[in-house]
């Protein structure tokens, strides 16, 4: 079947965008086939949708278009989801995706938000029944997921969630000594962690130099990081893959981790091993 492209795309974040969506798409396929005579009630919910396409380039024969999370859960053909719940704030975005989905048989399935995720979500989960089991997607472009909102999923022992940290935006926001711009940035950062445990991620003991004299800051870099929120997730989840994806910029600099963790305890060890099978095979 042949769909007409939305007007609006994201830009094309590099070659890791397509490998964080083949990712995803490996791991739905995989889980819902894996639930399919389990009798549950199989939700996808993308937290930050987005128009529904992404442009990668542009040429001589005009832009390209790459197909976008919410194309690639509504293709699941094994055991398709019983709905799909597509948030987004942004409404020029939700009206694209809007409009490429009501071209597809499966509109009938989908649900656009346009909301916040962080305000949404909570409603979701509280309406989430004994039979339903969803995979949650926190794709965020920058620190824009609440810790509240993590724990919420978590909570419900009912989501499979998959979470791009953006270990980049997480360093430049760390207080350095002397930065005076920092009160905005403890806000975002209590947010994202939920507590003070980013504090210890500010510097570690100090150092003296190699002549004794001044005393050098430590950074604790981006596996500090990671190990941080990882923690948190271990502590919230019934289990959390041990192993992550690490995209990098053109630079080789680290932007961001994309964790998997899995919320029902009976679930959570096949859950674990399919999504760290794939984020360390594929």
């Amino acid at each position: 079947m042949s769909h007409e492209v939305a007007e609006t795309a994201q830009r094309f974040g590099g070659d890791w965008t397509q490998e964080k969506l083949e990712i995803l798409r490996a791991y739905l396929e995989t889980y819902t086939t894996a639930l399919k005579k389990r009798g549950f009630k199989l939700c996808y919910v993308d937290a930050f949708a987005g128009s529904g396409s992404i442009e990668a380039h542009e040429d001589q024969d005009g832009r390209q278009l790459l197909e976008g999370s919410p194309t690639m859960a509504l293709e699941v053909r094994d055991r398709p989801f019983d709905r799909l719940v597509f948030v987004e704030k942004d409404a020029v975005a939700a009206q694209s995706l809007r409009q490429l989905i009501a071209q597809r048989e499966e509109s009938h399935r989908c649900e656009i938000i346009v909301d916040d995720a962080n305000s949404y979500l909570p409603t979701f989960c509280a309406q989430m029944g004994s039979y339903d089991r969803a995979v949650v997607f926190l794709d965020p472009f920058g620190a824009q997921v609440d810790w509240s909102t993590v724990q919420i999923i978590a909570d419900t022992e009912k989501c499979d969630t998959w979470i791009l940290f953006p270990v980049s935006t997480i360093r430049r926001l760390l207080p350095r000594r002397g930065d005076v711009r920092t009160v905005g940035n403890e806000t975002r950062l209590m947010r994202v962690f939920g507590d003070e445990s980013w504090r210890d991620l500010q510097h570690l003991p100090a150092q003296r130099s190699l002549f004794g004299d001044d005393q050098v800051e430590t950074d604790p870099g981006v596996a500090g990081i990671v190990e941080t929120y990882r923690g948190k997730l271990n502590q919230a989840f019934a289990q959390v893959a041990p192993n992550a994806r690490t995209f990098r910029n053109s630079r080789n600099s680290p932007m961001y981790e994309l964790m998997f963790a899995a919320g029902n305890p009976r679930g959570a060890p096949l859950a674990v091993k399919i999504a760290d099978y794939i984020l360390t095979r594929l």
